[in-house]
């Protein structure tokens, strides 16, 4: 990651950031190009991930993609994203059609700070 996107986003760090970054760093055991590749990827399938999820009508299909964020989402340290999805599942589980009001956000916030980390 270049040291001017890291500028940018120091003032987004600790425990009020978008993404736990020493999560990252852990799960990536410190090495800095599988960061940036697992971020890349969790942008992306995020972002694909709720483009299904909104076209998705099959409830269970609709839960599977959820739940799958909610894992990808603890992976890289986007635990508000993660907690807005595990809601999301048990509204799910009481209600089929449940409306995914907030994940959007919380997603886009997520990609928005990986945008800025890795200067794309």
């Amino acid at each position: 990651m270049a040291s001017s996107s890291l500028a940018r986003v120091a003032g987004r760090s600790g425990p009020d950031a978008p993404i736990d970054l020493v999560q990252l760093a852990a799960n990536t055991l410190g090495n800095r190009d599988l960061e940036v590749q697992v971020l890349h990827l969790f942008k992306s399938q995020s972002s694909n991930t709720l483009e299904r999820l909104n076209r998705e009508s099959d409830a269970g299909i609709r839960r599977d993609l959820v739940h799958t964020l909610k894992g990808s989402a603890r992976a890289v340290g986007a635990e508000r994203v993660a907690i807005v999805c595990e809601a999301l599942e048990g509204r799910m589980r009481d209600r089929a059609d449940a409306d995914t009001d907030g994940l959007a956000d919380a997603v886009e916030e997520v990609n928005a700070y990986i945008r800025d980390l890795l200067d794309s």
